[in-house]
Order: C-alpha cells, then sequence, then structure tokens
C-alpha cells in the first residue's frame, strides 16, 4: 500500500470513528473506496489492512447489517469467494430515509425539551436545545426538496 494511501485510509478511520463506529470499520471502507476495481474479497481486505480475519469479519458484519447497509457483498458464479464493495444502492436508499430519521430525532429531542420544562431543569441548557431542535425542523422542511432538487440534476447529466 503507497503512502497516500494509508493516509486516506486512516483520516476515513478517524471520521468513522467520530461517527461512533471503530477505526477498523473506516478503514476497511477506506480500502474499498480506493481499491481498484472497487471490490475486495476478504482475504485481500485482511492482507491489505495487516488485521485479524476475526476483527474483519466482525467490522464486515457491522458495516453490512441492517440500518448501516454502508458496504455489500457479491459473489461470482464458479468461484467460491465473496467480494465487497461499497454499496452505493444503500447510501441512495439512506439518501430517501433521512427526512424519517430527522423526525425521529426531531420527536426525541421535543420529548426531552419537555421534560426539561416540565421538571424545571437548567433553562439556558434547554434553550440551547429548542435551538438545535429548530435548526433541525428547518432541515427537515427543506429536505425533500433539497433531494428532489438533487435527483432532477442528476437526470440532467
Amino acid at each position: 500500500m503507497e503512502n497516500r494511501q494509508k493516509v486516506f485510509i486512516e483520516k476515513i478511520g478517524v471520521r468513522t470513528e467520530k461517527m461512533g463506529y471503530s477505526p477498523l470499520s473506516g478503514r476497511i471502507l477506506g480500502a474499498l473506496l480506493l481499491a481498484d476495481p472497487p471490490h475486495m474479497t476478504f482475504d485481500h481486505i485482511c492482507t491489505y489492512l495487516s488485521a485479524s480475519k476475526s476483527s474483519i469479519s466482525n467490522n464486515l458484519n457491522i458495516l453490512m447489517r441492517d440500518g448501516v447497509n454502508m458496504i455489500e457483498y457479491f459473489t461470482v458464479p464458479g468461484d467460491r469467494k465473496r467480494y465487497f464493495r461499497i454499496s452505493l444502492q444503500n447510501w441512495s436508499k439512506h439518501l430517501k430515509d433521512m427526512p424519517q430519521e430527522f423526525e425521529y430525532s426531531n420527536e426525541l429531542l421535543s420529548d426531552i425539551i419537555e421534560y426539561r420544562t416540565e421538571n424545571k431543569l437548567e433553562s439556558k441548557f434547554t434553550t440551547d436545545l429548542e435551538k438545535i431542535l429548530s435548526f433541525y425542523n428547518f432541515m427537515l422542511e427543506r429536505l425533500p426538496s433539497l433531494i428532489n432538487e438533487w435527483e432532477q440534476q442528476q437526470l440532467k447529466k
């Protein structure tokens, strides 16, 4: 692996760690993003990242589970190996699910604000949460039109 690839893979590892995933999950994503062709076998991922089979297996399962779906695997007729790749289809599905995710977050945050208000918890923090909720609602109102606008733009290309 060349030095520039290592830098990219580490950056992705750090970024995904901030999103709540393990650094190895990020490194797997990085390796698949840089792969040419854009897929790798299980053994190739293990070798490429110098990680144990169990660690790679656990992280692949996390990245493939429902709700995450960042990667997928496919097989080739006559070949017993599984090939892993970034799931572009699931990215598109995730984009369409974003309004529902925002709605759930907004409902939860609204309930928390209501609880904090009813129990007279520190008001400045509650006010700050209300500002966050206001921004989320702002985004939620505009998200469907933004997604539609982006899709229309893609059709013109």
